[in-house]
């Protein structure tokens, strides 16, 4: 059968305190006689030598001699007599009718005594007290007798005599034979009561040490044990709550560590996948006009083209190097401002002059497509901070893009405006939109919506990778969303400040 600590620790301390008793009571029954028996000889003996040695050749007054035998008697419990040598009596205390009893006890026991010449010899010659227990035939029981030397008038010329009854013995014996009846019956109901809770003292902490450390088994670490006492319990709970609090904040640190890794292995899948896209991206690009030269070339060379055929042949090989021009100067410049070591020119200039003068390069291509661009704002003039150079080509990609991607016939609109310290542009190309999901990746290098890539829209993918960079280091907020019935793409610059014109 499986028992529980606290019944485990019930029936052992109950069990204990049984055995206690029984021993206890065993003892009593088979040595506690013996034992009072032998104390009270014992001290029977030292009493009567110490009375002879107080009292020798000290009885002149005999009121003190009585009173002395009196205390004597109280004290011990016990009749004492003193006899000469010869059996003749010489002091009893008391000695009256209703006393004749213990005058019988004493004289028939001190005849028994100098009759045992060897007894009285060895008592008067060794001058120590001796002890025997003896039949009372008066009164049928059983008393204790002491024969000690006295000197009275020279050296041990009497003899005191101290009989002491056994029936207080036995009577004692039997009393607390009963006695451990009820003593039984009291322990046992008390050894109940203080094993369960000593049981429940010892055992709840452990229970509850028990149900925290199945809790902290499942993963649970916000339970706490109850430290309430300073001994080995108490301390085990102490450092069962430190081993939960470490486990713990090791674990969130796993989880945290183990979130990074996932994020670094996604980021490296990411990576892997644009390093892949990056290629067949670059490959695809590149083969496309290189494909295109080659096969105009060898008609050239073949002399299938001639006159204004030939002349044909060579634009085309002329605008596909250009083409391979534009993207390895896209994935240079790109792959120099990812590298960091781009610095910029800082310096104070007049935006609106600069747009203005990029609308006009784009002007023909615009009116190809009957697309209408506009330049929406209430500055005559507008100074930020920046690079030259960079912004240019940030604001001829977002032209291009927009120029590339609006249908024939819809509009876009250049609007730039000051708010506090910023500028803010904004271009939007009306007539298209781009899937919400799709928004993001295109700050990817080489991410076209057109899986297919065709390159009847002359885009390599890199325009709006290299935007993102620029803006950056410029530290400008910038963001691409579709509006109600169009793209726009907006950004801001910090605002200069006030200049003369020049």
């Amino acid at each position: 059968m499986k028992f529980s600590l606290s019944k485990k620790l019930f029936l052992i301390t109950f069990g204990l305190i049984f055995i206690v008793l029984i021993i206890s009571m065993l003892f009593q029954i088979l040595f506690f006689e013996d034992f009072y028996l032998s104390k009270k000889i014992k001290d029977l003996t030292r009493e009567t030598t110490k009375f002879s040695e107080i009292y020798s050749y000290d009885i002149s007054d005999y009121n003190n001699l009585k009173t002395a035998l009196f205390r004597f008697e109280q004290e011990t419990n016990s009749r004492i007599a003193i006899f000469s040598t010869d059996g003749q009596l010489k002091f009893l205390l008391n000695y009256n009718n209703s006393n004749s009893d213990d005058l019988h006890t004493l004289t028939s026991y001190f005849s028994e005594l100098i009759n045992d010449k060897s007894l009285i010899n060895k008592v008067l010659n060794t001058d120590k007290a001796q002890a025997s227990v003896f039949e009372n035939k008066l009164s049928n029981t059983t008393k204790i007798g002491i024969v000690a030397p006295m000197s009275l008038n020279s050296k041990n010329d009497s003899i005191i005599v101290t009989v002491s009854s056994m029936q207080p013995i036995h009577e004692a014996n039997v009393v607390i034979r009963e006695f451990y009846i009820y003593l039984f019956l009291g322990f046992s109901v008390i050894g109940i009561f203080l094993s369960s809770v000593y049981a429940n003292l010892i055992s709840k902490p452990l229970v509850n040490i028990n149900k925290v450390a199945k809790r902290m088994s499942s993963m649970d670490f916000t339970v706490k044990c109850e430290a309430t006492s300073e001994d080995e319990i108490g301390n085990l709970a102490i450092t069962l709550n430190f081993l939960s609090s470490t486990l713990k904040s090791t674990l969130d640190d796993l989880k945290l560590k183990n979130k990074k890794l996932e994020e670094d292995i996604e980021k490296e899948r990411k990576l892997e996948e644009m390093r892949k896209d990056f290629v067949a991206s670059v490959s695809h690009d590149l083969k496309t006009p290189i494909g295109i030269i080659e096969g105009y070339a060898e008609g050239l060379k073949d002399g299938i083209a001639t006159g204004e055929d030939a002349l044909l042949y060579l634009e085309t090989i002329i605008d596909e190097s250009h083409k391979m021009n534009r993207l390895v100067t896209n994935m240079l410049e790109l792959s120099k401002l990812e590298s960091g070591n781009l610095e910029l020119i800082i310096e104070k200039f007049n935006i609106l002059r600069l747009i203005r003068k990029l609308l006009k390069s784009f002007k023909l291509e615009f009116d190809s497509k009957n697309i209408n661009i506009m330049l929406n704002t209430d500055l005559e003039y507008c100074y930020v901070i920046g690079d030259v150079f960079q912004l240019e080509q940030v604001i001829t990609n977002l032209i291009s893009n927009a120029l590339k991607y609006t249908p024939n016939g819809n509009d876009v609109i250049i609007e730039v405006t000051c708010i506090d310290d910023l500028v803010n542009l904004s271009i939007e190309n009306k007539g298209i939109h781009i899937p919400e999901e799709e928004i993001d990746n295109l700050y990817n290098k080489f991410y076209r919506i057109d899986k297919a890539r065709n390159s009847s829209n002359n885009s390599n993918g890199l325009g709006l990778a290299i935007v993102k960079r620029i803006l950056t280091l410029h530290e400008s907020f910038y963001s691409l969303y579709n509006t109600e019935n169009g793209v726009k793409f907006e950004f801001t610059l910090k605002k200069a400040d006030d200049v003369e014109l020049i």
